[in-house]
């Protein structure tokens, strides 16, 4: 299969680009889970959520997208966008708008699986943000290589992501890939004590947070390898705030939908501005949406991430 991951094109699965290793078989072991989170930077784990509980969220979140706005879908049971319809087309629902709170999304995203997992996971009890991360990806879209930190660093360093995909989807769609081992391997140091521990608000970067859109960036100088999946509604990608990662660009007119929500140890410091949210949904700063002119964002008129790598000597 062609897929082309940022601004690049590969064969799926190639050397370039491997597939990833489902990690069920360490369920059950916990210290197993954690070594193999510590050591890769994440968990792939096949049908964690209810599989008909995912595409009945999935059915709620269409209706709601054709609920904003006439001419939408050329068809909405099988979630093909219109031709036309692209970033600003599609509403903005990260946050905490309606639907990410409805009985339908929350029963996948803050069900009882995720709860007693994480809980296990981090051995003690456990909270999730508020904010949550829905996306419905237009054709052509995709989101940039970067690590979590850069948008979350102020609690925690414990917070783990979690992706859902709420259908089933392949590359060509647009699933997320992790540069395995970008957590921790030695050789990525220099970007983790550089672009890693940089907080894009505080630094007023402008633009989408991303370090790359180009992987070749990323592998050519500090290694590691890049892997995706062909995922299943039920599937999840679990990995940490060090964890280099992307999406591969949906080539497609299906409106590719996911969440990421994340996960900490109850008692730990917060970030504050992803807890006790309001309802109405924020205008984006960074991001995918930060990409397009025609979307009112937070213009911070601060340094570009090109500025810094110079600055960083990359």
């Amino acid at each position: 299969m062609k897929v082309e991951l940022g601004t690049r094109s590969f064969e799926f699965p190639s050397e370039d680009l491997q597939e990833l290793e489902a990690s069920n078989n360490l369920l059950g072991d916990v210290e197993a889970l954690r070594s193999q989170l510590e050591r890769t930077g994440y968990l792939y784990l096949k049908n964690f959520h209810d599989r008909q509980e995912v595409l009945e969220a999935r059915q709620k979140v269409l209706e709601y997208i054709n609920a904003t706005g006439q001419e939408k879908f050329d068809d909405i049971e099988e979630g093909l966008l219109n031709e036309r319809c692209g970033l600003g087309c599609v509403p903005f629902m990260e946050g905490k708008p309606v639907i990410t709170h409805s009985d339908a999304a929350r029963k996948v995203l803050e069900g009882q699986r995720p709860f007693k997992f994480f809980q296990k996971l981090f051995g003690q009890d456990v909270a999730t943000f508020d904010y949550k991360w829905l996306r419905a990806m237009h054709k052509r879209g995709f989101t940039g290589a970067h690590v979590d930190n850069v948008y979350m660093s102020r609690g925690t360093d414990k917070v783990l992501t979690m992706w859902t995909p709420f259908s089933d989807i392949t590359p060509d769609i647009g699933t997320l890939a992790v540069c395995e081992g970008s957590n921790q391997l030695n050789s990525f140091d220099k970007f983790q004590k550089t672009y890693g521990q940089l907080d894009v608000e505080a630094a007023k970067l402008n633009g989408t947070g991303w370090f790359t859109e180009d992987p070749w960036e990323i592998s050519k100088q500090f290694g590691g390898v890049w892997k995706t999946a062909n995922y299943e509604a039920g599937d999840v990608l679990i990995f940490t705030l060090r964890t280099v990662h992307m999406s591969t660009v949906n080539l497609t007119s299906i409106a590719r939908i996911s969440c990421d929500t994340r996960w900490q140890p109850k008692d730990a410091k917060r970030d504050m501005r992803y807890f006790d949210c309001k309802e109405e949904t924020d205008s984006p700063q960074f991001g995918v949406w930060a990409k397009d002119s025609t979307v009112t964002t937070t213009h911070f008129h601060g340094v570009t991430i090109e500025e810094l790598k110079h600055q960083w000597g990359m």
